[in-house]
């Protein structure tokens, strides 16, 4: 590890770039939870007649839902990140869940379910969505996408195994608090990982062109 992040400081081509994706991450965030506030206050949307919610008792399960969540975010986030090329997968795969969300969102508005309990966020509600609680942002589950994403960023097994485990407990407790839909909980998962794929895939792509880039001219063959 440390190797690689000071090939990372050695190199200025790959510091602009990896400094340069964190700040797009950091903007995008920012905009995400503008739209988020906007999406609250659209009068369109669509009640779904939901079979699984219709069998569930709605209960308060705000704590030990903010407790799993935040607990697996601040423990595994930072190994996530360990290395400036895994650093990189984590910030293109939270643009793009960001703007997968903001698109389905927009073009799939949704009414609560009956009998949601809302969520509370109280650090999120005072740093990005202007002290709003948030009904609306439902389809598709940024908990659950969040959770599954981490799950696949980290590439430890055994910690893959208990992300999976907290991923599906958090998606139970969303549904038994009417929080969400249960398609907003199945796809999740799967946008979580064409975020990661598409990530991976992009971050492949330019450190191979910073590879080309920094090559010494006469180590290049002219073909």
């Amino acid at each position: 590890m440390k190797q690689e992040w000071s090939t990372l400081w050695s190199s200025k081509v790959y510091l602009s770039v990896w400094i340069s994706l964190l700040i797009l991450v950091l903007f995008a965030l920012k905009l995400v939870s503008l739209f988020l506030v906007f999406n609250e206050n659209r009068q369109d949307g669509y009640l779904i007649d939901d079979w699984l919610l219709n069998n569930l008792d709605p209960i308060n399960v705000s704590t030990p839902l903010f407790a799993i969540t935040w607990i697996c975010i601040i423990g595994c986030l930072p190994i996530a990140l360990r290395t400036p090329k895994k650093a990189m997968i984590v910030f293109i795969s939270i643009l793009v869940i960001g703007v997968l969300r903001s698109i389905s969102l927009y073009l799939f508005p949704l009414v609560p379910p009956d009998g949601i309990i809302p969520l509370r966020d109280t650090l999120l509600e005072s740093s990005f969505y202007e002290n709003q609680v948030l009904v609306k942002d439902l389809f598709f589950s940024g908990h659950t996408a969040n959770l599954a994403l981490l799950a696949f960023l980290v590439d430890i097994k055994w910690l893959k195994y208990i992300l999976g485990v907290c991923t599906f407990i958090v998606a139970f407790l969303l549904l038994k608090q009417h929080v969400h839909y249960t398609i907003d909980i199945i796809v999740a998962p799967f946008a979580a990982y064409a975020a990661y794929r598409l990530a991976k895939s992009a971050v492949n792509m330019m450190l191979n062109k910073i590879s080309i880039a920094e090559m010494p001219q006469n180590s290049m063959t002219t073909v």
